[in-house]
């Protein structure tokens, strides 16, 4: 489990990244590049967006290598919000009449095989397995 601390994340996403590279030393490349960027994505994303309602954020990631798949468990005592109730944006067109936003979650539900979300006790759980 890593604990999370939104007020460094830099020194968080270099946690994430020695966890990774602990758990799954022969990750392949591709795969490594997808994990690293949907942490960073939902980390970043909470950091930003996120309502803890005058709660002092309590944010773990929980990493688990099963089989060929990796499974990424987030948990935040933040408001709730479930990504998958996060519409896509449009994409294609005109790259300057594209709206801003929302690209990181969709490119974090394309590469992933399954996600789950619960809203449990106060706490938002995301499991997302790449």
């Amino acid at each position: 489990m890593i604990n999370i601390d939104l007020t460094n994340m830099e020194q968080s996403l270099l946690l994430v990244e020695q966890n990774l590279e602990a758990l799954t030393p022969n990750l392949d490349p591709k795969q490594h590049y997808k994990a690293t960027f949907v942490c960073e994505e939902i980390l970043t994303n909470l950091a930003r967006h996120a309502s803890f309602e005058n709660r002092t954020p309590d944010v773990s990631l929980k990493l688990d290598s099963i089989e060929e798949a990796l499974s990424l468990t987030f948990k935040d005592n933040a408001q709730s919000f479930n990504l998958l109730n996060h519409p896509d944006p449009k994409i294609g067109g005109d790259l300057e009449e594209t709206e801003l936003g929302g690209l990181g979650i969709y490119l974090t539900k394309q590469y992933a095989k399954n996600i789950q979300y619960c809203y449990e006790d106060e706490y938002n759980i995301l499991k997302i397995l790449l």
